[in-house]
């Protein structure tokens, strides 16, 4: 039965996927050359996925380092987050995320089987269909989206001559403030319904972010540092980013947000695969003990809701359990009711 269900599953999720043996279709390099002169290029740098890296570079490792820092004239909070990606010549990839709040997960994905784990925790085997193997990798990568986005697009890039980077040709750019009215909205456009979905469709409740309105008066007031492309493939390959932007809050204290990021791919041609977790540090997922949280059923009795597990406390007795009460009782009497 239960195998049933997971090829029924497997039959509806597949409706949505693309062919694994079928080639991407990425559309032309990005021309790293017009940077500079072009914002559609810009966009198209900074929101490329790494699926679409992962295709145009091959094998290779990413490193992010990005440092947020709110403060207003009382108070200050900051977040810094590191990501590693390794990608393997075969498709196989290593995704680790960590910050300074003790948050993180590593996923290795490895002969098309995919462990997942916290932090702190063992290594869980999890199913890839729904592919989140690839979505968590996408959002790891994109560190120079969010700043891109964050500050709106209000960025500069100026020519600084043709480069090396770990034995790849490349151009270098300097990034700067644009000055300019924001070519990008405050906030991202919500997720839209695939085609064909029209079941379990919930609504979208919205970020706090976007409660609060707060990166709609986020004014940019300073932007420095240095961006590398790939000349062959179009790709980000080192980024150094320093911003800053300021905006009121609703008490009308001022709030500046920093924001620190170093991002660099090297390693380029390596490794050949990665390795499955240590069978050490794999356990199976914990069993979840279905238990009947409303036990009490005022209609129908004990354990008419019990079809999420067993009752969790006691009941009032149902009729047949009257019944045999009655007849119990009726032997001790020698068959004189005791309530006549």
């Amino acid at each position: 039965m239960f195998t049933g269900c997971g090829d029924k599953m497997e039959a509806h999720l597949s409706k949505f996927m693309t062919d694994e043996n079928s080639k991407p279709d990425f559309g032309p390099v990005p021309d790293a050359y017009s940077l500079a002169e072009s914002e559609d290029v810009a966009r198209r740098l900074a929101f490329m996925t790494f699926d679409e890296v992962a295709y145009r570079l091959g094998a290779h490792r990413w490193r992010s380092d990005v440092r947020f820092r709110f403060s207003t004239s009382e108070h200050y909070t900051s977040l810094k987050e590191q990501a590693l990606i390794v990608q393997a010549a075969n498709g196989d990839f290593r995704v680790k995320v960590d910050n300074d709040a003790e948050q993180g997960y590593e996923l290795v994905f490895s002969g098309k089987n995919l462990w997942i784990k916290s932090r702190y925790g063992p290594f869980h085997a999890r199913q890839t269909i729904d592919g989140v193997h690839l979505t968590q990798r996408n959002q790891a990568y994109g560190a120079w989206a969010a700043i891109f986005r964050l500050f709106r697009g209000e960025l500069a890039f100026g020519k600084k001559g043709l480069t090396r980077h770990f034995g790849r040709d490349a151009i270098k750019y300097s990034i700067s403030l644009a000055r300019t009215k924001p070519s990008l909205p405050a906030n991202r456009p919500q997720p839209k319904v695939p085609d064909g979905v029209t079941k379990y469709v919930y609504p979208v409740e919205p970020t706090l972010s976007e409660q609060h309105k707060w990166r709609e008066h986020a004014k940019p007031q300073d932007a420095a540092g240095e961006l590398v492309v790939d000349l062959e493939t179009g790709v980000v390959l080192k980024v150094q980013f320093d911003g800053v932007l300021k905006w009121k809050n609703p008490s009308n204290q001022e709030v500046t947000l920093s924001v620190k990021a170093n991002l660099e791919a090297d390693g380029f041609g390596n490794p050949p695969s990665i390795s499955p977790p240590d069978p050490k540090t794999v356990k199976p997922l914990p069993e979840r003990i279905k238990v009947d949280t409303h036990p009490l059923d005022f209609f129908f009795g004990k354990g008419f809701t019990a079809t999420l597990g067993p009752p969790a406390g006691v009941a009032r007795k149902a009729k047949p359990d009257k019944k045999e009460d009655a007849e119990k009782d009726s032997a001790k009497t020698g068959g004189v009711p005791s309530n006549p």
